[in-house]
């Protein structure tokens, strides 16, 4: 009779643990991520049994079993910062006061006063990877939980890209070429020679005098030039003018970029060929000609600066000849040009207010070379001329000196065509009386200024912050933890979990990969108790107890039987 009682109190000890847990089930059934957990029921001997001779009653004990691992419904939310795993993996948070981590299915995220994502009503905050502008992890050792930090929905909370690169499909009309100002001479072989001249103006400088890039280019390719000093195929000079319009300052930059100087255009520069001629130039001849100047039309290049302002690179186009132009960019201005809003930089970092590129191109209309001319000397005090700058493509580069806003200076490389091809620049005839450029398409990849607007979670567990201007930025990633035991995790308050021997070590992975589910955002997961599983169980569990507290009631009626046989 003591095993029979013995075994009805552990009864009745175990059916208690099972209705507090499946009263804790039932308080459980609408807590977002909740997880399940089971009573499960062991057998107690008092001794070992003799093989059915006897059974040594010794009662019952039980023992909780966590399934971590079922998946509950997924439902929809409101709340962009709301997420749910579709599958194996637990979000990973930490309490922000020790190096531990934890982790829950409970994806119900709010955003505190800082930005950062933490789970609604607790002290526990989402970690994830910060990310590049491309979305890619930055994270050196992304496989451990020190790599990840707290999820922060204001990181940027305003968005603007610096322009670094500017790709411009335009045709210049060759028409344009038969408005280019010559002059002819007669070589030592008696044949009849052209120069090509044009002058472009490159605006005022410090001291109020009108500036010009004035270049020489025969029309025989094979003709090369002297000046006096140095050789080239092309010859280019910055000259100065006063209100008057009288030279004051000439300065070589090409071939002949520091031979010559002077208050005047050279007087003769000698044309060699196989023969060697000479024409005359002299300077009263040049002084008259400036005002021809030939084609020349202006186009601009919006781009964006650090801070996400508008820029404006007025461009001019001057026809040089021989298949020749000359590409002038000048100092940038706000979008409608009422407002100059920075400096160029030159090759060697000086600021400068302007540079030109030679832009040539075969006898088909497609794109032959653009090469770099020289920064105009019209730059404020302490510029210097020098090459304009070039990437190691050699493609034309515009280089920022310094912005009125304070925006971080930077480098725009000019996409402007492949050589033998006519997919960018081109020289083909249009046909028009009055001949124009035509700009067929521009593309940049700078970005204005925008401020936050929203976020939202992808199924790769991208969080992506929406700009005013339009923008999508991927800003973190959310990170996913699998154990090779989760239903060894020790349950904590707050559906939340902690790391064990049993559980074994954690394995990070972003979304969808490793095995690991999807991300739903404004979703939220159900918990996974059964309400009518759970009040079946509630009756099994009070007739079991019933039946305990009965097997005791009996005991004491035979105990008491016993002791009236033995007075």
């Amino acid at each position: 009779m003591d095993a029979a009682m013995n075994s009805a109190v552990s009864a009745l000890k175990s059916e208690s643990q099972a209705l507090s847990t499946i009263s804790n089930n039932l308080a459980n059934s609408g807590t977002t991520g909740y997880k399940e957990v089971s009573t499960q029921f062991l057998s107690l001997l008092s001794e070992p049994s003799s093989g059915g001779r006897n059974y040594p009653s010794g009662g019952v004990s039980t023992v909780s079993r966590q399934n971590v691992t079922l998946g509950g419904n997924i439902t929809s939310t409101t709340s962009s910062t709301d997420m749910a795993i579709d599958g194996n993996g637990m979000f990973v948070m930490t309490d922000g006061t020790s190096s531990n981590a934890y982790y829950t299915r409970n994806g119900a995220f709010d955003s505190d006063s800082t930005g950062n994502l933490y789970l609604s009503g607790t002290s526990y905050y989402l970690m994830g990877w910060p990310t590049d502008a491309a979305g890619s992890v930055t994270a050196t050792n992304q496989g451990n939980v020190a790599s990840l930090e707290k999820i922060n929905t204001k990181k940027y909370n305003s968005t603007a890209t610096a322009t670094t690169t500017y790709t411009m499909a335009a045709n210049l009309p060759d028409e344009a070429q038969s408005e280019v100002n010559t002059k002819s001479y007669t070589n030592d072989s008696g044949s009849s020679e052209t120069l090509n001249y044009s002058w472009v103006s490159t605006g005022k400088n410090t001291t109020g005098n009108n500036t010009y890039l004035v270049s020489i280019t025969p029309s025989n390719s094979s003709v090369t030039l002297n000046d006096g000093t140095s050789t080239a195929s092309q010859l280019t000079y910055t000259v100065e003018t006063d209100s008057t319009g009288a030279i004051v300052n000439v300065t070589g930059t090409t071939g002949n970029a520091t031979g010559y100087t002077g208050t005047d255009l050279p007087s003769t520069i000698t044309a060699s060929d196989f023969t060697t001629g000479t024409v005359d130039t002299s300077a009263d001849t040049w002084s008259a000609v400036k005002a021809q100047t030939g084609f020349s039309k202006s186009t601009s290049m919006s781009i964006y600066d650090s801070l996400g302002t508008e820029e404006t690179y007025p461009v001019t186009w001057t026809a040089a000849g021989d298949n020749t132009w000359t590409m002038t960019v000048s100092t940038p201005t706000n979008a409608s040009g009422s407002t100059t809003t920075g400096l160029l930089s030159d090759a060697s970092g000086v600021s400068a207010s302007s540079y030109s590129y030679s832009v040539s191109f075969n006898s088909d209309g497609t794109l032959k070379a653009i090469s770099p001319l020289s920064e105009m000397n019209n730059a404020p005090s302490g510029a210097t001329i020098s090459t304009a700058p070039v990437d190691a493509n050699s493609d034309p580069v515009l280089k920022s000196y310094s912005w009125a806003d304070g925006a971080s200076p930077g480098t725009i490389t000019l996409s402007l065509g492949t050589a033998g091809k006519a997919d960018g620049l081109s020289q083909y005839d249009t046909g028009q009386t009055s001949p124009a450029i035509t700009v067929n398409s521009t593309k940049q990849d700078g970005v204005q200024y925008g401020s936050l607007k929203s976020v939202a979670v992808s199924a790769a567990g991208e969080l992506v912050a929406t700009y005013s201007n339009g923008e999508n930025v991927t800003i973190y990633k959310v990170a996913v933890a699998t154990f090779a035991n989760e239903n060894g995790l020790a349950a904590m308050n707050d559906s939340v979990y902690m790391q064990t021997t049993a559980s074994g070590d954690y394995t990070l992975s972003e979304a969808g990969q490793n095995g690991t589910g999807s991300i739903q955002g404004s979703a939220l997961e159900n918990s996974t108790v059964d309400t009518s599983t759970e009040f079946s169980n509630m009756i099994t569990c009070q007739q079991a107890y019933s039946a305990a507290s009965q097997v005791i009631s009996t005991g004491k009626t035979m105990f008491t039987s016993l002791m009236d046989a033995v007075r």
